[in-house]
């Protein structure tokens, strides 16, 4: 059900801390559970979550590096 919960946090383009505050508001889920489900879904799925936060960051102009 977290898990079911932070996915829907994350097509919203919710950050961790974000999630966290909306479930332990709106689903009364403590902020510990929702941080070690966030962290074990981001060893599962390193990629998706680089690309995700990466996404999520502030414009930053091109540089020449990547």
């Amino acid at each position: 059900m977290v898990q079911h919960l932070i996915e829907r946090c994350l097509l919203l383009h919710m950050n961790q801390q974000q999630c966290v505050k909306a479930l332990s508001k709106y689903a009364s889920i403590r902020p510990c559970i929702t941080v070690t489900v966030w962290r074990e879904l981001q060893k599962e799925n390193r990629d998706f979550f680089h690309a995700y936060f990466r996404a999520l960051s502030p414009y930053r102009p091109f540089n020449g590096k990547s």
